[in-house]
């Protein structure tokens, strides 16, 4: 983690192929939507990781901005 949030690069792999991505740290002010979507959506794969329930309004998801990194990814050109 440390090395892709210093390099803001990573690298997409699944079977034989593989994709060079670049990384945007999103700023925390906007993190409790997209974390609040993420569980929503993956609630039965994610929920133990986080310490409040799916369904949750994104205000509660504020206090946990800092816990949790959130980037936009894109393809290296």
């Amino acid at each position: 983690m440390r090395n892709v949030i210093a390099s803001q690069k990573g690298r997409l792999v699944k079977g034989t192929k593989r994709e060079n991505i670049y990384l945007r740290p999103i700023a925390d002010q906007d993190k409790a939507e997209i974390l609040k979507a993420y569980l929503d959506t993956y609630k039965l794969t994610v929920q133990r990781y986080f310490p409040i329930p799916a369904g949750s309004p994104s205000k509660e998801f504020e206090p946990l901005v800092g816990r949790y990194p959130v980037f936009e990814i894109t393809p290296e050109t």
